[in-house]
């Protein structure tokens, strides 16, 4: 018998003891049955709960380790997170981690296209503390990506990670006041468009102050306001964008659809 480790939120401990792990996620094959990612139970402490710091990113603070036993023949995959994982025995799986050094097993996960039965559960364990790696395995000694795919609002000292990235730097952005004002009295499409850009996103309430582009003869510039009232509050740019939606170029209407077809 193979014993293996999934991690899960504290509070469904109660569940789990009661009626076992329901599949839940889906494998990084092409198997479309859905199952749990685990690992197994390790000598080595900090290689066994090595997910939990990486969870704790997007899962509840408190995590639980659930120890499970299954036949040694039990059909599961294993390999490198991102990577096509391969399809081994239960048994093949705890013998391929242990063929690996601490460094090469850092990252590697073994899923299991099915769930637990209560009865094969051995222990539940609470983890006081995440340990691992986050971000990636051997992140230590890298710079993290500020990207919102890659960090997400509230996490550990994000505002100074983004407050160094060249990927945050707003300090070559102009105020919306000024730029609002540049709209007002400017003439030339392509200065018109890089205006608009600069809104692009920055949640404004004053769309009034630029409705006069709506009539603007040169549809590139219209299409740029669509674009940009995007940003807008939905409500203010509700009637503009209506407008832009009947417009006689239909690039021009595209854009004024954009933010309905991101909303669904």
């Amino acid at each position: 018998m193979a014993w293996f480790v999934h991690l899960t939120p504290e509070k469904n401990s109660a569940r789990v003891r009661r009626s076992g792990l329901s599949p839940v996620s889906r494998s990084r094959s092409d198997d479309p049955r859905p199952g749990l990612f685990c690992t197994p139970l390790l000598a080595d402490y900090t290689l066994t709960y090595q997910w939990s710091r990486e969870i704790k990113r997007w899962k509840s603070p408190r995590l639980v380790g659930v120890h499970f036993r299954i036949p040694d023949d039990t059909a599961v995959t294993v390999g490198y997170y991102g990577d096509a994982p391969q399809e081994v025995t239960a048994a093949q799986a705890v013998a391929r981690f242990l063929s690996l050094s601490p460094e090469e097993m850092r990252g590697y996960e073994v899923f299991l296209p099915r769930g637990v039965d209560a009865k094969e559960i051995r222990r539940i364990r609470s983890l006081q503390r995440p340990i691992g790696w986050r971000y990636r395995p051997n992140a230590h000694g890298y710079k993290p990506c500020p990207c919102p795919a890659c960090m997400n609002a509230g996490e550990y000292r994000i505002s100074q990670i983004r407050d160094k990235s060249s990927y945050y730097d707003r300090s070559h952005i102009r105020p919306r006041q000024e730029v609002l004002e540049k709209l007002r009295i400017a003439q030339d499409s392509t200065e018109i468009i890089d205006l608009l850009d600069e809104l692009q996103g920055r949640g404004q309430a004053d769309a009034f102050r630029i409705a006069h582009l709506a009539d603007h003869p040169d549809p590139a510039v219209r299409e740029a306001l669509a674009y940009a009232l995007c940003g807008f509050n939905k409500k203010v740019a509700a009637e503009l964008l209506e407008k832009l939606r009947s417009d006689p170029v239909k690039d021009v209407r595209e854009a004024a659809g954009a933010d309905e077809d991101d909303a669904v």
